[in-house]
């Protein structure tokens, strides 16, 4: 017969289990064993139980769907994205719809001193001609565009004053 419910020190193990590793005191499987007088095996045991397995698998996605974390993640990717970091840039504009998951981004880098002056003026000239594309493009915003585009403006301007 398959058990419904967990023991106490059974709950007690899951709730530790569930917890940010860095949050776990103690901080290990065989010290959380031994402070609770059960051996490292019977807690590889008990993560076998169904009821157990099913309610670790439970708690985890839960916790995957928390909008604390995801939004935690995100701010993560955003800060990292405005100092520079273009794989956060844009794993954040694709997490937030602004970007489409099939636009890829490419960075050469090169060091300007390893490149020759001709070199150095042919990427001057091509950026700057992207450039004044991008400047003479007719751009329309829609007036819901506006106020989300404030926000973000604003918020960039409080993360580059912290």
């Amino acid at each position: 017969m398959a058990r419904t419910e967990l023991t106490r020190l059974q709950e007690e193990y899951l709730d530790w289990l569930l917890l940010d590793p860095d949050m776990r005191i103690p901080s290990t499987n065989g010290a959380w064993a031994e402070e609770h007088g059960v051996s490292p095996n019977t807690l590889t045991n008990w993560k076998k139980i169904p009821i157990f397995e099913q309610r670790w698998k439970d708690g985890i996605r839960g916790q995957a769907v928390n909008p604390e974390r995801t939004q935690m993640l995100l701010d993560s990717l955003f800060k990292k994205g405005i100092n520079g970091d273009v794989k956060s840039a844009q794993l954040y504009l694709q997490a937030t719809g602004q970007m489409d998951k099939n636009t890829t981004i490419n960075v050469k880098t090169e060091k300007a001193s390893d490149l020759s002056d001709a070199e150095l003026e042919a990427l001057i000239a091509e950026y700057a001609q992207k450039e004044r594309k991008q400047r003479d493009e007719d751009v329309k915003l829609d007036a819901k565009d506006v106020p989300r585009l404030r926000k973000v403006i604003k918020d960039a301007e409080q993360l580059k004053k912290s």
